[in-house]
């Protein structure tokens, strides 16, 4: 056989070598094509999901700011009350030893002076007398009495 037969037929195996594989190549992109397809409507779809999750985390970073701000102001209003009731028991020890230093001095005046102890006994049973009589007189202005409530609306007819 010539040599330029055997050239033919080599050069027809090679093209039909590379039918076969362009055939191929289109078989295997026509497969693909589907699964690329879902591949990416997945992506797009993961994608979506994303920016909601991103949307989501900003809101609730804003929220948290929110709250972190609420949460200090609220803490220095805790804070000045905290020192405001600080003060005030300050003021009542305060004022404690002053009433208890007064009264003190007002005990030495009183067992060094017989007279100042007979004016304080005086005023001492005059408060006690003030006191019954004001109970007394509460007590008589609890009970019912038929006049005192005629005469009152009498007074107020006129």
């Amino acid at each position: 056989m010539d040599p330029i037969i055997w050239l033919y037929i080599a050069l027809g195996i090679i093209v039909l070598g590379l039918i076969v594989a362009v055939v191929g190549v289109v078989m295997l992109l026509s497969g693909i094509k589907e699964p690329m397809k879902e591949m990416k409507g997945s992506a797009d779809n993961l994608k979506g999901r994303m920016d909601k999750l991103m949307l989501e985390t900003t809101h609730l970073q804003h929220t948290t700011n929110e709250l972190k701000e609420d949460i200090q102001q609220k803490s220095e209003k805790v804070a000045v009350l905290v020192d405001g009731a600080k003060g005030t028991i300050n003021s009542v020890i305060d004022m404690n030893s002053v009433v208890r230093s007064i009264t003190s001095g007002i005990s030495k005046k009183v067992e060094d002076d017989p007279a100042n102890r007979f004016q304080v006994n005086q005023y001492s049973n005059n408060a006690a007398g003030l006191m019954k009589y004001l109970d007394k007189k509460k007590s008589q202005d609890q009970a019912y009495n038929p006049e005192s409530t005629v005469r009152k609306e009498q007074i107020k007819t006129y």
